[in-house]
């Protein structure tokens, strides 16, 4: 029987953004050179600095890869400004294996993930700017048979 080189990589989850600015692309998760999971992009809908009413558009989720056993992701949610002392920041996309961070009316960083792959929840801020959180780390899962 052969053994299996020590070759795998475990993508990070992407950086939150700071203030109005989106954060960065989950890293890849790889096996052996021939099992790759592409880690999802950063969320795009950022809101603005205001105090006047204001929506931004979820993002939607990244599509299935290719091979035998493929899912894609959970949507990311949009956000709301009711006022300048009022709103809801959107909740993120859940993985197959994993849930996304959960949407906050209150000042606060993003909500982090569960699991595995799910997104992390958008900053809510009245005033001083907060960071986004990191997302959920990826997995590559492998099953042998004979």
């Amino acid at each position: 029987m052969d053994e299996l080189g020590a070759v795998e990589s475990v993508g990070a989850g992407g950086v939150g953004g700071v203030g109005n600015d989106p954060g960065t692309a989950g890293g890849d998760s790889s096996f052996g050179g021939v099992v790759m999971a592409n880690g999802g992009g950063p969320g795009t809908a950022n809101m603005t600095s205001g105090t006047s009413l204001a929506v931004t558009n979820g993002v939607s989720g990244p599509v299935a890869g290719t091979g035998q056993f493929v899912q894609g992701g959970g949507a990311g949610e949009g956000s709301i400004r009711l006022s300048g002392a009022s709103g809801l920041s959107g909740a993120e996309g859940d993985s197959m294996l994993g849930f996304g961070g959960w949407g906050r009316s209150t000042t606060g960083v993003g909500g982090t993930s569960r699991g595995y792959g799910g997104g992390a929840s958008g900053a809510f801020s009245l005033g001083d700017a907060n960071v986004g959180t990191v997302g959920g780390n990826g997995m590559v899962i492998v099953e042998l048979f004979s």
